[in-house]
């Protein structure tokens, strides 16, 4: 297991599918894991977070299943979810794009795309899936058909080694010493980054750092709000408070009553 990954949470999709939300971690092929659930009647909208990853989502209630290619939001947003909808969903590691899709992650990002406009088997891959009776014959079967599947795209070398550097320190590098570390300019990094993923590396360091203050909320591992802040190298708590909930929609403490109410512990 590579500790130096940050595994991409969406906290919504478990607060409000807790009765029937189950997950699967496997790191392999990028993929961080597997998951499905049925919207809670009792749910809102359910809000999707920055997160740095990209998801591919079957709709499997109806007799017309549908699947999406979701790019990682840079705000907070609605989705599409509906509320008694079963959801079979595949969720790859930060900074990784599936290898049999002929995109970038700034292809999407923000966006929610039908898969069966970028993947050629996507209809066969959705009618299998959604034949499937359970969990585990679900990620067989998606593995089963998209391992086989490569599509032969350029990842930039720089981008891809920079953004290691970034996970290892948990979003706690600056673009300077990125500079340093690489022997690239400042300009030449933040350009490969923006072509590629979308964002500035400033802009994934700061949803790296949100992702990883969620671990450890969920995992109730800090107390005390001022050691959290500091932990996750926010030296002014009252910065890292508004850029929570700038992408959480709910301050910390707002934000961990709901964890309580919703009996969620990762």
């Amino acid at each position: 297991m590579n500790n130096h990954l940050i595994r991409p949470i969406q906290p919504y999709f478990r607060i409000h599918t807790h009765k029937s939300y189950q997950a699967k971690y496997v790191n392999y092929d990028g993929i961080s894991h597997f998951y499905s659930f049925v919207v809670d009647d009792s749910a809102l909208a359910v809000n999707v977070v920055p997160d740095g990853s990209i998801d591919i989502i079957f709709k499997l209630h109806d007799d017309k299943p549908e699947a999406w290619i979701c790019g990682s939001s840079r705000k907070l947003c609605n989705t599409l979810i509906e509320r008694g909808c079963f959801y079979f969903g595949v969720r790859y590691q930060i900074g990784v794009m599936p290898t049999f899709l002929p995109l970038k992650p700034k292809d999407i990002i923000d966006q929610s795309i039908p898969l069966c406009i970028v993947y050629a088997l996507a209809e066969l891959l959705i009618e299998k899936i959604s034949d499937c009776n359970d969990f585990e014959q679900k990620i067989r079967t998606f593995s089963q058909v998209c391992s086989k599947q490569q599509f032969l795209q350029h990842k930039p070398e720089l981008s891809q080694t920079l953004i290691k550097l970034m996970l290892y320190h948990r979003g706690n590098i600056s673009i300077s010493e990125l500079s340093h570390h690489s022997g690239y300019s400042a300009r030449t990094i933040s350009n490969s980054f923006n072509d590629y993923y979308g964002m500035s590396p400033k802009a994934l360091n700061m949803t790296f750092r949100y992702q990883q203050s969620l671990k450890y909320l969920m995992e109730k591992k800090y107390e005390r709000l001022t050691d959290l802040a500091a932990c996750i190298g926010y030296s002014d708590q009252s910065h890292f408070l508004r850029q929570f909930k700038r992408y959480n929609g709910q301050g910390p403490k707002e934000f961990q009553s709901t964890l309580r109410k919703n009996l969620i512990q990762d």
